[in-house]
This record gives structure tokens, sequence and C-alpha cells, in this order.
């Protein structure tokens, strides 16, 4: 008959280290929720918001596009006025437009850095609790006079626990860090097209 080792022993096996995992996992649960209704509160619906500001200004309606950005809640609405506002030289607007477009990226990134470092870091804190739990097991075997394999094989699945912990954490931690850094990416690249599009219009209503 095998020994039956239930959960509380299993966390009491898995020490600080695996009390450390679950803090881990904690967090990041938390901050990719976080970050998800940021990113939801804060690009929701940009691209119509985009399409209906290129429209404004490839017709020349540049009053108009100002007024979309106004009625806009998004990060995309101060990278609109920047452009549409300020300086009229045209190398100073888009200096400008930068500026609002990297303040809006970096409002995205808080915390992203965060989630990479927790997937990179997460398998290795929870290996380095399993090699610290096998060194028990066999120290446990050393001590105990009569023990069998089977002590080994109980201490050896009590602290793989700990790798297992670890690739809980880092796989949503990967998936969101990933998730993210393409939606800023593909963030970013809309607003810098939408700035060009809007510089050039600006441009051609100079020349005329």
């Amino acid at each position: 008959m095998g020994q039956h080792v239930g959960f509380k022993e299993i966390l009491i096996a898995g020490g600080p280290v695996l009390a450390g995992m679950i803090i881990m996992s904690i967090y990041c649960v938390a901050l990719i929720w976080e970050r998800w209704k940021f990113f939801d509160r804060s690009t929701g619906g940009y691209p119509d918001f985009l399409a209906r500001v290129r429209a404004a200004a490839v017709a020349g309606k540049l009053t108009d596009a100002a007024q979309i950005a106004k009625g806009h809640k998004g990060l995309a609405a101060g990278v609109v006025t920047a452009t549409l506002t300020g300086p009229t030289n045209r190398d100073e607007r888009r200096r400008a437009a930068e500026r609002a477009v990297g303040r809006s990226v970096a409002d995205l990134e808080r915390g992203i850095a965060t989630l990479g470092t927790i997937a990179s870091v997460a398998p290795f804190i929870g290996l380095f609790g399993t090699v610290l739990g096998v060194m028990r097991a066999f120290k446990d075997l050393a001590s105990a006079a009569g023990a069998g394999p089977g002590m080994v094989a109980v201490g050896i699945s009590e602290a793989l626990i700990c790798t297992a912990a670890g690739l809980l954490v880092a796989i949503p931690a990967v998936a969101a860090f990933n998730h993210f850094n393409q939606k800023i990416a593909r963030f970013q690249e809309e607003l810098n097209w939408m700035v060009d599009e809007v510089l050039d219009s600006l441009a051609e209503r100079a020349r005329h």
C-alpha cells in the first residue's frame, strides 16, 4: 500500500519556495487582470476611431477630426489632438505627435516588463525548490534506518510540485506578455500611420 500524500503535506513539503510561488502566482494573475482592464479601457474601439479621423483628415475636414478626438476616451485621442494642435511647423507637430505616442505606449507598457520577468524566473525558482526537496529527501533516507526507496519516491514527488508550480506561473505570464506586446506594437503602428496621414492632410491644406 503506497503512502498517501495530502495537499497540506505537499504545501508543507514545498516549503518557503512553494509559498513564494503561490504569492507570485496571485500577483501575476492580478497584474494580468489589471492590464487587461486597462487595455480594454484605453484602446477599446481605437481602430474605428482612427478610421473616422483618417476619413475626416483625407477629406480636409480637420475641425471634424478634432471634434472626433474630443469625443474619444482612449489614449489615441491625445495623439490626434497633439497632431492637430500646437505649432504650425510640420516637423514640430511630428515631434509633438511622437511624444504623445510615446506617452501612450509607456502607459500601456507599465507592468509588462514585470510579466516578462516572472515568466523568465518562475521556472528556475520552481526548479530550485525541487532541488532543495530532492536533497532533503535523500538526507532523510540517509538518516532513517531501514528506509526503502518508497521514502525517497514520496519526497521527490513532493519536491516536484515546486517545478509544476513554476510552470503554472510561467505559462500564463508568457502568454500574457506576448499578447500585450503584440497589441502595443499594433497600436503604435496604427497611431504612427494616422499621424502621417493627418500631417499630409495639413500640408496639403497649407498649399491651397
